[in-house]
């Protein structure tokens, strides 16, 4: 329902509103990326990609008399990641608990309380400005090719506009049933229905949580705009309710191992494309979107080409980005071409790391690449510097690096 009714919309009002966080990229020379595979959600669209003013211009098209013209070798060329759970503050603390195992998160919660004045864990994290707390998490997002992330908490101002990569900004949030309570449904009411609305549900394994879609419903709260973080605690018959409602799931694996030691029973929404993947905070989750993908297919739940939709085309229809997670004729070019390290290109995605992330391009802009890109940062008049991304050397956009420089940041593995 979401694609027919993007479908009938002039795809350059879809992404101007998209672009809206970025001033308008005039690519000064056109690109053409060539001996690539272009990823889709049904597969390889084509072996070329070419690129004007920011924007997809061609798919399967030879390269133009004046274009840049680039060889990938092989590389697979994907929509940029879309991670659909973040909390970009704190994912410059370390992962923390204080029991082997939580039945509910409210008891991991609770854990903290007492600690907030007493742990340096907890105190020094807390004392770097939050403006570089966001970038941190900024940082930690580029580096594992996402372009674009969902950030639940406040929409803070540097989030706004001008961020290293894309925030979505058209949503409504709550805590949690355990934070919020029933001030839940003055938030899900004001909240348009075509923004999505998003709330920590059901994180745990013990009854409080497998009662919390029922009280969510009888709160009036369950319908096609409610996107559900965890859902460590629902039962078939909720699944059944939530994909009946039109509903989604952002799946957390990792931080759900982590706290819960279980995850989230995700195969029937994920069938029919209602799971999007969320790395969390580093506060439960592993490192990035890219360790939170490998986590996934430990469970064997689902498939490499559901969970590449995970974190593109059906993250993308969830949180109502129809200008995201796709590769389409006059979308804004967030792509991240990885190495390709294995014949099938899903494959490739989820068993990528950081060094093989070969560039990264937000609108078109550069902001990430290896040494052999220069000539794309050169077209596109953005200067780069040198550094080291776990051991291997790349190109990042001076702009960020003079950032980097000027916070407190200092991201395991990112050498300037």
């Amino acid at each position: 329902m979401i694609a027919a009714r993007a479908n009938k919309m002039n795809i350059h009002s879809l992404s101007s509103i998209f672009d809206s966080q970025f001033p308008r990229f005039m690519q000064a020379r056109p690109m053409s990326l060539i001996n690539a595979q272009v990823l889709g959600p049904a597969g390889v669209l084509s072996s070329s990609l070419r690129l004007e003013h920011g924007r997809i211009a061609e798919i399967g098209a030879a390269p133009h008399a004046r274009d840049l013209v680039i060889n990938l070798d092989g590389a697979v060329i994907s929509p940029g990641l879309i991670n659909a759970h973040d909390h970009l503050e704190l994912n410059n603390f370390s992962r923390l608990k204080w029991q082997e195992q939580y039945s509910n998160a409210r008891d991991w919660i609770a854990d903290f309380r007492p600690r907030f004045k007493t742990d340096p864990a907890l105190i020094e994290p807390q004392a770097v400005p939050l403006g570089d707390r966001l970038f941190w998490g900024g940082i930690k997002n580029l580096l594992s090719g996402v372009t674009t992330v969902c950030h639940h908490n406040p929409l803070y101002r540097p989030l706004r506009r001008g961020f290293v990569i894309r925030v979505v900004q058209r949503y409504r949030w709550s805590h949690s049933l355990l934070l919020d309570g029933d001030a839940v449904t003055r938030e899900y009411r004001r909240t348009p229905k075509n923004w999505p609305w998003i709330i920590h549900l059901a994180e745990g394994t013990d009854a409080e949580a497998a009662k919390e879609l029922e009280r969510l419903e009888e709160l009036g709260c369950l319908g096609a705009n409610t996107v559900i973080v965890h859902g460590v605690g629902l039962r078939a018959a909720d699944r059944a309710k939530l994909l009946a409602k039109g509903g989604a799931l952002i799946w957390c694996p990792s931080s759900n191992n982590f706290m819960l030691g279980r995850t989230a029973e995700i195969r029937a929404l994920a069938e029919v494309g209602r799971v999007a993947l969320g790395s969390d905070s580093r506060l439960s989750g592993e490192r990035d979107l890219l360790a939170e993908l490998k986590v996934a297919h430990q469970t064997r739940q689902v498939s490499m080409h559901q969970l590449f939709r995970m974190v593109t085309s059906d993250a993308a229809a969830i949180l109502r980005l129809p200008a995201a997670g796709r590769i389409a004729k006059g979308l804004p070019a967030d792509l991240v071409v990885l190495a390709r390290r294995h014949d099938d290109p899903y494959n490739n995605l989820v068993n990528t790391c950081r060094r093989d992330l070969r560039l990264l391009l937000l609108g078109g802009r550069p902001l990430l690449g290896d040494l052999q890109m220069a000539p794309i940062f050169t077209a596109a008049r953005m200067a780069a510097s040198n550094v080291r991304v776990d051991g291997c050397e790349k190109l990042m956009a001076r702009t960020i690096v003079a950032r980097l420089r000027a916070s407190v940041i200092n991201e395991a593995g990112l050498e300037l």
